[in-house]
């Protein structure tokens, strides 16, 4: 017997890795603002498409940071792009954007229409190394919001400090099952608990001894 697939099948979330990569934004208002600060942050190379902008894309433009090109959207703007995003107000526009970019493998999204959408934007909120986002499918952006927010406000500098440590011993211990059961310290752990109670010299004490048993790459034995 055939199981009946869900109504609705659930988005795989993932984080992006676009430093160096080509995006292409179509669109130049708030909407299209918020998407370009939030593609720069994450290192891509940025082309504005849109005949108008706000005040922050062209000063953004002005400084080198992204290139804008004021005009409309024309056929094959997509090309040569990695990611595609749209975010204008012309129904007619956005579709053809979204039909260009699927019809050359390129993942697209669009604002205000999930039916031409390959992938979601959650909202995020940003402390350090860490990472909050939350997503609704695209079905309630304002509850998204509302929950991330009071989800990012839990993240505080002790959680921050502990990424960055973390992110160290990753990188200087050899993999494995010690290195992994240090890490499990570190962030729940004994140490995570010593170091949340500003108890630093307990924390440190226990990890040296915990390092011991770890050869660090380099380190004379």
């Amino acid at each position: 017997m055939t199981r009946a697939m869900p109504s609705h099948v659930m988005d795989y979330p993932v984080c992006l890795r676009l430093e160096g990569r080509s995006v292409l934004l179509v669109g130049g208002g708030a909407i299209a603002e918020g998407r370009a600060i939030a593609v720069l942050d994450a290192g891509a190379r940025l082309r504005v498409i849109a005949p108008e902008a706000t005040a922050t894309l062209r000063r953004l433009a002005a400084d080198g940071r992204l290139e804008w090109l004021p005009r409309p959207y024309a056929a094959g703007d997509v090309r040569g792009h990695h990611l595609v995003l749209a975010a204008t107000d012309d129904a007619a526009v956005s579709r053809q954007v979204a039909t260009e970019a699927r019809t050359l493998g390129l993942w697209v999204n669009t604002a205000d229409e999930p039916a031409l959408c390959d992938f979601t934007l959650p909202s995020v909120g940003r402390r350090g190394p860490i990472t909050v986002a939350v997503s609704s499918a695209g079905r309630a952006p304002a509850l998204a919001s509302h929950l991330r927010k009071t989800l990012t406000a839990q993240v505080t500098r002790h959680h921050v400090w502990l990424a960055r440590l973390s992110g160290w011993l990753r990188e200087h211990l050899p993999r494995g099952a010690g290195r992994q059961r240090l890490l499990k310290q570190v962030a729940v752990g004994d140490i995570g608990a010593l170091l949340q109670r500003g108890e630093r010299k307990a924390a440190w004490t226990q990890l040296r001894a915990e390092l011991k048993h770890l050869k660090i790459p380099g380190e004379t034995p």
